[in-house]
């Protein structure tokens, strides 16, 4: 069933989606510095709780913003570890747009209540060193294209501030600058 629903709700508009190699170098960079973060942030009392798949998460997401930084040629990653609470505002802050990336087969997770929008990325399944840019989701979508039956993690979804994020039929697709 949920094949079949990320086959409806996601894969059918993959040709909408523009696929961006990362760099080799910069893939090892982030590597590196998603194990500096892992470690930095076990004082953290949140990050606690997911302790093990941070690593992971952290690594999906910069991923997600280096794929965006070479399809717009600008810098987005912030480099530099501190307390969450400074991180907490959308990735591209001159145009208040966050970004989302997820695996393949699973759903972006996103907040209840957005406020601003998101650009929606989709890691390759097959080369780790390709991220599809899917498009730009405005608050609206975001709030509108929600469902908690996409949280995969028990965790997550007791907390009660997160979603799953279905509405790819309705994003604004990315074009790669001529």
């Amino acid at each position: 069933m949920k094949d079949f629903l990320y086959d409806d709700l996601v894969a059918r508009y993959a040709e909408n989606f523009v696929p961006v190699v990362v760099p080799a170098d910069k893939i090892h960079k982030i590597h590196e510095f998603a194990e500096r973060i892992v470690e930095a942030k076990r004082a953290e009392s949140h990050h606690q709780v997911d302790y093990g798949h941070e690593y992971k998460r952290f690594v999906t997401g910069l991923m997600g913003e280096a794929a965006v930084e070479e399809l717009l040629n600008t810098n987005i990653i912030e480099w530099d570890i501190g307390d969450s609470t400074k991180y907490n505002h959308p990735d591209i802050k001159k145009s208040g747009v966050g970004i989302k990336t997820v695996e393949r087969n699973k759903f972006p997770v996103i907040p209840k209540r957005n406020t601003y929008s998101q650009i929606i990325c989709i890691l390759s399944e097959k080369r780790k060193d390709i991220v599809f840019v899917c498009g730009l989701a405005t608050p609206a979508v975001l709030n509108r294209f929600q469902s908690d039956t996409l949280i995969l993690s028990q965790n997550l979804l007791s907390r009660g501030t997160k979603t799953g994020f279905y509405g790819f039929k309705y994003l604004k697709p990315y074009r790669r600058p001529q």
